[in-house]
């Protein structure tokens, strides 16, 4: 009698159902499984539908549950150093993570936590020759290609003339290679602060070069061009520090003043009357200033958040006091990204995957042994 199977698609619906670990598992049933999992249309199904995680720095980098930080597994990536983690998370997207190691020769790279795999950038020369200069990183997803797109900006400061000067280049995953965009028509001072994936584009908090800060500034990664977005309306002059983030799926800005901070939100995205105060949080000692949110609890009822030096608090939303987040075996979790599964393999080759394809034969070999074993039986 022969073994019933199950339509493709069935298996196809079952298995975009099931957590990632246990989908990189089934690669192994057999070769029609590994083609499946590994198609660019399953990745993207899953994807739709998959479970949520923190990343989270301590200061190696770690994948956690979401929303209560248990069971953190340390990850294994490019450039890791033990007393500092080696590399910078630049910005997060769809479960991809791109990092920077200034240390290795500005090395620049994507890490996939859930495949744990990765792809070296190709290597950037230094296109000015003045040592006053900084970098500014963003990363998206163009859903128009749907190509991942790093951005790199580098300004740096013409010693004699005192003006400066830019360069931006655009990578994308799908051709794996940079090329050059217009050019930024901003300085951005707050150099030091994280970009904001939103609505297919890259937002900075930008500044003129007398440090006077203007409208947000974006980089639409369809059309590679950067244009702005009026901040809303508030005391300007009393604020001590912004930046930007992502809450809700909306464009935020987090606005910090010496006693108190801000949250707005951009209720419909490239609409300046849709700004929104969400609220407003007292300071106090040891929680001066909320650098950007990460994500609001299952429950909603706290909202994480990353604060100035490194740290990752919650905000209890009925009392909206801040405390630390505690991570058992951890002293002090310092940055945090929420991070969705992801199947796509980061490889040299996007869909080589020898270990799997190890795992396959063996697998294979099993199953034969066992039909052997049934046939002797059905003969005694």
């Amino acid at each position: 009698m022969a073994t019933p199977t199950l339509p493709t698609d069935v298996i196809t619906c079952i298995l975009s159902l099931l957590p990632a670990k246990f989908v990189l598992i089934c690669k192994s049933v057999c070769k029609l499984w590994y083609d499946l999992i590994n198609s660019p249309e399953f990745v993207k199904l899953h994807l739709e539908r998959s479970f949520v995680h923190f990343v989270i720095r301590t200061p190696s980098l770690h994948l956690a549950d979401f929303d209560t930080f248990d069971n953190p597994v340390e990850l294994d990536y490019p450039f890791k150093h033990p007393d500092h983690g080696g590399a910078h998370v630049v910005g997060s997207c769809r479960g991809l993570l791109c990092l920077w190691n200034f240390e290795h020769h500005l090395s620049v790279f994507l890490y996939n936590p859930t495949t744990r795999t990765h792809r070296i950038l190709p290597s950037l020369a230094l296109p000015f020759p003045y040592p006053k200069g900084h970098y500014k990183f963003g990363f998206g997803y163009d859903c128009f290609s749907e190509d991942y797109k790093c951005v790199r900006i580098y300004q740096a400061l013409h010693e004699e003339t005192g003006s400066f000067e830019s360069q931006v280049m655009v990578y994308s995953l799908k051709t794996d290679s940079w090329r050059r965009a217009q050019d930024v028509p901003y300085y951005f001072y707050y150099h030091r602060g994280q970009s904001a994936f939103v609505d297919g584009a890259i937002h900075w908090i930008g500044s003129d070069r007398n440090r006077v800060v203007l409208p947000i500034v974006s980089f639409d990664l369809k059309e590679e061009t950067f244009s702005s977005i009026p901040l809303p309306n508030f005391h300007d002059n009393d604020h001590v520090h912004m930046s930007v983030g992502v809450l809700d799926g909306c464009l935020c800005l987090m606005v910090n003043y010496l006693d108190y901070y801000d949250v707005w939100i951009m209720k419909e995205y490239g609409m300046p009357r849709s700004w929104l105060k969400v609220f407003s949080i007292q300071k106090r000692k040891g929680y001066e200033r909320l650098d950007r949110p990460i994500s609001f609890s299952i429950s909603r009822k706290e909202l994480f958040l990353i604060l100035c030096l490194y740290r990752v608090a919650k905000l209890d939303m009925e009392t909206m006091e801040v405390m630390n987040v505690k991570i058992p075996d951890f002293r002090r979790c310092l940055d945090g990204w929420v991070c969705v599964e992801n199947l796509l393999m980061l490889n040299d080759d996007a869909y080589d995957d020898p270990v799997s394809e190890q795992e396959q034969g063996k697998a294979e070999k099993t199953r034969k042994k066992k039909r052997r074993k049934r046939r002797r039986n059905r003969r005694l």
